[in-house]
């Protein structure tokens, strides 16, 4: 009786092993085989690569409508503060460049003292300010009609090599995908327990 009883206990234990590994070989075949192969005139060949060319279309038209939707490009561009970059080009334009090549002309030179390059640096400055308004909208909808964002991202996950996006799907999603190799092991061990209960009700009748 000892014996019979010592061989139900492996039940649970094979059915969670079975659970495991057909949910460990499901993952896998996901994945693999990369290159497609022919066995008894069925094509093989692992879901991801067989259809990474509608994987990329189907991830960029949901970036495209989800997330870079109502012009999120160039909300986000105008959303720029500019006034360290226009400092930065008014100080180059008339102190580094204009005020370098006129104070290196003869005669001239002598006139362009730090004092006057400062008051055009200023008014350059000032006249950056009220076009930077308008040259921002201009390049934020040149971007955003030129910036074709889900071609772009479609043509990038396409052109992926297999092991690539294998390994770009594995690090996202590694931890759920261990998850459920051991969802399919505590499974196989419920129904492995079902079954030793089943066997065990036969053997009181």
């Amino acid at each position: 009786m000892l014996d019979f009883w010592l061989k139900l206990s492996w039940i649970p234990i094979v059915t969670a092993l079975i659970g495991w590994g057909t949910n460990w070989v499901a993952i896998r075949m996901l994945f693999e085989p990369k290159k497609p192969f022919s066995i008894f005139g069925l094509n093989i060949q692992g879901l991801v690569p067989k259809r990474q060319r509608e994987l990329a279309s189907k991830t960029a038209e949901v970036v495209d409508r989800e997330i870079l939707s109502q012009h999120t490009i160039r909300e986000n561009i105008l959303k720029l503060n500019l006034e360290p970059y226009l400092e930065d080009f008014a100080h180059k334009l008339v102190k580094e460049r204009l005020g370098t090549r006129l104070q290196a002309m003869p005669m001239v030179g002598a006139f362009i003292q730090d004092a006057t390059l400062d008051k055009w640096k200023d008014i350059a400055l000032e006249e950056l300010r009220k076009e930077a308004s308008t040259m921002q909208l201009n390049i934020a909808n040149e971007v955003e009609s030129h910036l074709q964002v889900r071609e772009l991202i479609e043509t990038r996950i396409a052109s992926f090599d297999p092991e690539k996006l294998e390994t770009v799907i594995l690090h996202v999603a590694r931890k759920e995908l261990k998850t459920i190799e051991w969802l399919g092991a505590l499974l196989g061990f419920v129904v492995g327990l079902g079954q030793v209960g089943i066997l065990y009700a036969m053997q009181g009748l």
